[in-house]
């Protein structure tokens, strides 16, 4: 069992060639990771990862592990998956997903496409959320997931009573302003240059979620000029705030288009860092699929190189 632990998390670490990040991804601290790879090194015999302070790359001996035991990582979990529905041992039930209304139809279909293939026998019903909904989990005692937008990583934004998965997709973000803005030319804008304009305060899902969502002040003190203008949690409020009071909003980089526009204009961001697309879901709930999609989620997501920002 131990050595499948630090293959998981040796396999983790090359996928996001960050400690920290493959950590949040395994639910455990970044010194649990470091403490895994050097007990695999050692069990190796020889370094499978380059760190410096800044950087953290494989090793030609790494990338060749890597390239050896990911496929029996997936034969193996594939090979339980066939044992369990085999043995009929699989509880029967409805599994209810809601995704976020700004979430593109393909990538919902891919995470849907996906649970239906590997368990053809649970029957999975998808709704489109709106989204910022978090809370909607965290006050009251559901049997769902909510597959949502996340502005860094879901762990440390001190949602209550709620559970979260592995990252599904990072997203760069991007700034929805109307065609008429100063800002809609713009190649890129900066978000040093986005605090000299009005800026839409999102809902607060907790104080934490809107500072890291739409931050307080840029990365060298300006203080970001917050309107509280919002009275829901609906992306299509915001959207009619930006094109009617010309205030800025910051979002995602490419939403699903049935939520957009012609009108409003999506911009690219600088210096803030991406959006997180995570699965969420209330500590009271039993339903034993919502741990199972949400793993096979994150592989999925993996696989895909959505993991990689704006690889969706």
């Amino acid at each position: 069992m131990e050595n499948a632990r630090e293959i998981e998390v040796f396999l983790a670490v090359a996928e996001e060639l960050h400690f920290g990040r493959a950590a949040a991804r395994l639910h455990l601290t970044t010194s649990r990771v470091s403490q895994a790879i050097r007990a695999l090194e050692r069990r190796v015999g020889a370094p499978l990862f380059e760190r410096t302070s800044r950087t953290v790359r494989l090793t030609l001996l790494g990338q060749a592990l890597v390239d050896d035991v990911r496929p029996a990582v997936r034969q193996l979990e594939e090979a339980l998956r066939r044992a369990k529905r085999a043995a009929s041992r699989e509880p029967q039930g409805v599994l209810q997903v809601y995704f976020v209304n700004s979430l593109r139809e393909e990538l919902t279909a891919a995470l849907v496409h996906g649970f239906t293939e590997a368990y053809p026998h649970v029957p999975l019903v998808r709704y489109a959320y709106p989204s910022m909904q978090h809370r909607q989990w965290c006050d009251h005692s559901r049997d769902d997931v909510y597959v949502s937008w996340f502005p860094d990583q879901p762990d440390v934004l001190n949602l209550p009573r709620v559970r979260t998965g592995p990252v599904i997709l990072r997203e760069p973000r991007s700034v929805m302003v109307r065609s008429g803005h100063p800002l809609a030319g713009h190649e890129v804008v900066d978000i040093e240059e986005l605090a000299e304009y009005d800026v839409l305060y999102p809902p607060t899902v907790t104080q934490r979620f809107a500072d890291a969502w739409t931050p307080p002040v840029t990365p060298s003190g300006r203080p970001m000029k917050r309107v509280r203008r919002m009275t829901d949690s609906f992306m299509e409020e915001a959207i009619t705030i930006v094109v009617h009071e010309d205030i800025a909003h910051v979002t995602i980089s490419r939403p699903a288009p049935s939520v957009l526009r012609p009108d409003v204009v999506l911009v690219p961001l600088s210096g803030l860092p991406p959006f997180w697309l995570a699965p969420l879901w209330s500590i009271f709930a039993q339903n034993g699929w919502i741990r199972e999609f949400t793993e096979l989620a994150a592989r999925i997501g993996s696989d895909a190189g959505w993991l990689d920002a704006g690889g969706g």
